[in-house]
């Protein structure tokens, strides 16, 4: 295992650039791969306890060396994993995170070298507890089994489409590419009552080598639920912004959902039915969702009965599906003339506050994260999460370039530079994931590129595989690049749409 961490893709040239080193060395080198030669020479730093990681470790800072070529870094006899600087240390990266989700595609025939299928999960699926039937074909495999979830899916629309409205040069195929999930999301609503159905899947997960036309067991759709309606309107007055041509479409159904969350703000928390084993995403409470709902709906109509909903609200935050509030400080907070000033001094007040919270965990953690010692499931989403809220204010408030700066070193830690050298995202890296927890790549022996796994995570003692190969080490180290360990290996939409939104508007 290496014992120089850097980010194995590389640097721009006017990046700030650190590799983090578990040597006891006082100095390093930049060594030039093409001749061996050594082009720069550097001190590191004092060493410093990383709690997550439970080792001293020294940080070694190259930003002002700027040639551009490939290289790698060497201390106290240690020799890191080769990098680029210039340009193109990213080629690829950008198109590989948003092609991961036309792989993931349900209810067509996908053309993909080995990974091409024909069309998988067509047949209607049954209404839990009646016997009718309805076609929600369409969308996207949700993560590394197949079934397709609201909650997750409004997310990954949301991160995808702030993508797109943020970054510097913005993508048509971003939205061409999401256009496909919110059609079958549109396909989930119930044409009577608003409301839409929480998910659609098999009874249980099916077996991890089975490719997805393979699967035909009985499609189910659950009941409706009121997160599951709240996202779908949220998501739905968000899209209005990016297809003119199907706005009113898009407004009707997001107002119709609105609807039937007013009628049922006391609806329960979602639950799987009896018989149904799959991903459950449940929630403890629905506030947020709402929330962002109304942030939304008043963003796309202007309607002052959502604003009313807003300013009796709680302000909340959160970019992970079962905290949405970010998301509506980002819609109210982009709005030109409509908003309250007060309301909106208070929402850039409370965003101010988680950005500081994550800048304070960052400036005291040498692998340039912010997570303290908490690694739970999907930790990657969590690094990229609190890169993203950073990035928000940044472009939503004010300009702030330490914010940019460590959302970047978030992306170093996904790319490399992280206790395990490994490479979180699938064919990036010296050492990217290679075996997921992912029916697709399980099925033909090989994984696609640009998916982003779960990360470290400690935290499930029922993934068995990862427990016994990891068995005594620390947070940030509890992770196996195993097919078998669903809570550290396996991919997700969401995970994918928040590091696709780092990339895209850091212009990676």
């Amino acid at each position: 295992m290496k014992k120089i961490h850097v980010n194995q893709l590389g640097y721009f040239a006017d990046d700030v650039k650190k590799a983090v080193c578990e040597t006891d060395a006082g100095a390093f080198e930049i060594i030039r791969t093409s001749d061996g030669a050594a082009v720069f020479s550097g001190k590191t730093g004092a060493a410093v306890h990383d709690a997550a990681s439970a080792q001293d470790v020294r940080v070694a800072d190259f930003s002002e060396f700027s040639q551009q070529g490939e290289f790698f870094v060497s201390a106290g006899g240690q020799e890191s994993y080769p990098f680029t600087i210039g340009a193109d240390a990213y080629a690829g990266l950008n198109a590989a995170l948003l092609d991961a989700f036309n792989y993931q595609k349900c209810g067509v025939a996908i053309d993909k070298g080995i990974w091409s299928h024909p069309p998988c999960h067509t047949s209607p699926a049954v209404i839990y507890g009646t016997k009718e039937t309805r076609d929600v074909s369409g969308g996207w495999h949700d993560a590394g089994d197949y079934g397709r979830y609201i909650v997750p899916a409004a997310m990954a629309v949301a991160d995808l489409l702030l993508a797109y409205d943020l970054c510097a040069n913005p993508l048509q195929e971003i939205l061409d590419v999401t256009w496909f999930e919110i059609e079958w999301m549109l396909k989930m609503q119930c044409e009577k009552t608003g409301g839409v159905y929480h998910k659609v899947s098999c009874a249980s997960f099916n077996a991890l080598d089975e490719a997805p036309q393979n699967e035909r067991g009985e499609l189910i759709l659950c009941p409706i639920s009121l997160t599951a309606t709240a996202d779908f309107a949220a998501t739905m007055a968000l899209a209005s912004r990016f297809y003119p041509d199907k706005k009113a479409a898009l407004l009707a159904a997001a107002e119709h959902a609105w609807t039937w969350c007013e009628q049922n703000l006391d609806a329960p928390n979602f639950v799987n039915p009896e018989g149904v084993t799959t991903g459950q995403y449940g929630d403890i409470t629905a506030k947020d969702e709402i929330f962002w709902a109304a942030c939304e709906l008043f963003s796309a109509t202007g309607a002052e009965k959502y604003h009313d909903v807003i300013k009796q609200s709680e302000i909340y935050v959160g970019l992970g599906w079962a905290n949405m509030g970010t998301y509506g400080i980002t819609a109210y907070l982009s709005l030109k003339s409509s908003a309250d000033a007060e309301l909106s001094e208070k929402m850039k007040t409370r965003l101010r506050a988680v950005c500081e919270e994550i800048m304070q965990k960052h400036a005291s953690e040498p692998f340039g994260t912010s997570l303290g010692v908490t690694y739970r499931w999907g930790s990657s989403l969590d690094v990229a999460n609190n890169a993203m809220s950073l990035l928000l204010y940044s472009k939503l408030v004010e300009e702030n370039a330490a914010y940019t700066n460590a959302a970047k070193e978030h992306i170093h830690y996904l790319l490399g530079r992280n206790p395990l050298s490994q490479s979180y995202v699938t064919g990036f890296g010296s050492l990217p994931a290679k075996d997921p927890h992912h029916r697709p790549s399980v099925a033909v022996g090989e994984t696609f590129p640009g998916m982003v796994v779960g990360g470290p995570n400690p935290t499930t003692p029922r993934d068995v595989v990862l427990q016994t190969h990891c068995e005594g080490n620390p947070p940030s180290k509890f992770y196996v690049d195993h097919k078998e360990s669903f809570a550290s290996n396996e991919i997700a939409i969401y995970w994918n749409s928040s590091v696709y939104f780092l990339v895209a508007v850091l212009g990676m």
